[in-house]
């Protein structure tokens, strides 16, 4: 118990170092922000779900309520990313731990729980050097489609899954983030052909049931898509997926970053996986095709468009340090535990001093330091002042300013290359009924030479306070409106 305990301090230290010294760009990502504007429009503003344009995974559940719960109890965006990252990292050491037990069933389940604890603590302190780690954190993401993985597979490998508890669950899952495809359906499907015979004869009695679980969920998607516009993912062809993840990856092998290094020992790791499966039992089978599914097929899928696409391998990235712990087993498992543990803490302190005392020291945030975005606390300055009624901004500040502003501020966001209304995630009618009055305009971003020769010269030029941003307002706005009604009217 005293390495239990251990590690749930080193742990719970780890994520709250991480959270006080990690940029603040990564609490105004889009995706991070994406369900909390969906909230904000629906309960603060009065939207309607049916005008959304949803994304391509609209993250219904579990990420939706949860976002809900914790924006109700802290009434602030900040607040609420910060609880949501301590549930999700708390949630997924827990069933990581599990999930480590019912691969190596010898290993004391204490021990399994410090080993999970101490590998995610472990890459909270990398998360500074290979920030895409930072989306273990936030919703939307398909993070809960990770935890839903760790969760249903031991049920899964004991071949007794409660079926009037779990199945009806895991088709809201489906539902809520078709990534499952990926990272459950089909390594479950070549694990138990591996295991049972190619074509399924002999396959245990809860594939019926499971696999017509995710054809449900998958079936519910589509019709859902009847009353709510879910978008489609947008695709590159799979030549040039493969040519962008190819070019990437070789890149960053050959500059030593994270990024390459976790990808190519996840490959490894899924091959190692395949071979043990063959004398260890299906779990590392089931394994090997989870890493090498995620790591190879969303290039193959046309979804891999730059090094931020590797969030789909992110779950195969997570396993790397568990699958290097456990895979040289020997015999006396005892010494092989401690072995791991004393490693991770090494890497752990050795983390933890270089950050506090190395060159480049991490800055630890004051908790109630303002994490508001700059066009933010721009835009809300100058409502005070002035009398404009929403705000026009190219997507990402959009997003930002919905969700941070003190003032509830309106922002809308336009399409760089038009200047029209950009409704892809977001609401319609914002763009079908915008409300009378001046409208503002932050051109930082969109080319200033191109709004004016879209919308005119401004009516006046609003200086920030904070930088060298601008806001124009525009009194005489009917091309602005225009401009913003013309997506939708031609989806009519």
């Amino acid at each position: 118990m005293v390495w239990l305990w251990t590690s749930i301090i080193i742990f719970l230290t780890s994520l709250i170092f991480s959270l006080l010294t990690a940029p603040k760009e990564i609490f105004w990502n889009m995706e991070a922000l994406y369900l909390p504007s969906v909230l904000i429009d629906v309960l603060r503003d009065g939207g309607s779900l049916r005008a959304w344009s949803f994304a391509p995974t609209p993250y219904f559940f579990p990420d939706l309520p949860i976002v809900f719960i914790f924006g109700y109890i802290s009434e602030n965006i900040f607040r609420t990313l910060t609880l949501y990252a301590i549930f999700q990292t708390s949630l997924l050491a827990y069933l990581l731990g599990k999930f480590i037990r019912a691969m190596e069933p010898k290993m004391p389940r204490p021990q399994s729980y410090v080993f999970s604890l101490l590998t995610l603590s472990f890459l909270f302190l990398v998360a500074e050097k290979f920030p895409l780690l930072y989306f273990l954190y936030f919703p939307s993401v398909h993070i809960s489609a990770f935890l839903t993985t760790l969760w249903i597979w031991p049920f899964l490998k004991r071949e007794k899954v409660p079926k009037y508890s779990v199945f009806p669950l895991l088709a809201l899952l489906t539902v809520s983030d078709r990534i499952l495809i990926l990272e459950l359906y089909l390594p479950t499907l070549f694990s138990w052909a591996r295991r049972y015979g190619r074509w399924g004869i002999s396959f245990p009695l809860i594939t019926v049931r499971f696999f017509a679980t995710g054809l449900i969920g998958f079936g519910l998607h589509s019709l859902i898509k009847i009353f709510l516009t879910i978008n489609s993912p947008n695709k590159l062809s799979t030549l040039e997926s493969i040519s962008h993840w190819w070019s990437d990856f070789f890149a960053a092998i050959l500059s030593l970053k994270l990024s390459g290094i976790f990808l190519l020992f996840s490959i490894l790791a899924g091959i190692l996986c395949l071979r043990k499966g063959k004398e260890s039992g299906h779990s590392y089978g089931f394994l090997g095709y989870f890493q090498l599914s995620l790591c190879f097929l969303p290039p193959l899928l046309g979804l891999y468009s730059g090094e931020n696409s590797l969030k789909y391998s992110l779950p195969a990235i997570v396993m790397v340090p568990v699958l290097f712990g456990i895979l040289p087993s020997i015999k006396n498992q005892n010494y092989l535990s401690h072995s791991r543990n004393f490693a991770f803490l090494g890497l752990i302190f050795g983390l933890g001093t270089f950050a506090a005392f190395g060159e480049g020291i991490s800055q630890i945030r004051d908790p109630r330091e303002s994490i508001r975005p700059p066009e933010t606390v721009c835009v809300d300055e100058w409502k005070e002042k002035d009398s404009f009624v929403f705000v026009l901004s190219e997507p990402r500040k959009a997003r930002r300013i919905l969700a941070y502003s003190e003032k509830k501020v309106l922002a809308y966001p336009i399409d760089f290359s038009t200047l029209e209304g950009s409704y892809s995630v977001s609401n319609k009618e914002w763009f079908l009924f915008p409300p009378e009055g001046p409208i503002a305009v932050l051109p930082e971003g969109l080319g200033e030479s191109r709004i004016k020769s879209f919308y005119g010269e401004p009516s006046r030029i609003l200086n920030c306070e904070s930088g060298n941003a601008k806001i124009w307002v525009y009194e005489d706005n009917a091309k602005i409106r225009d401009y913003l009604q013309r997506p939708v009217q031609k989806t009519k």
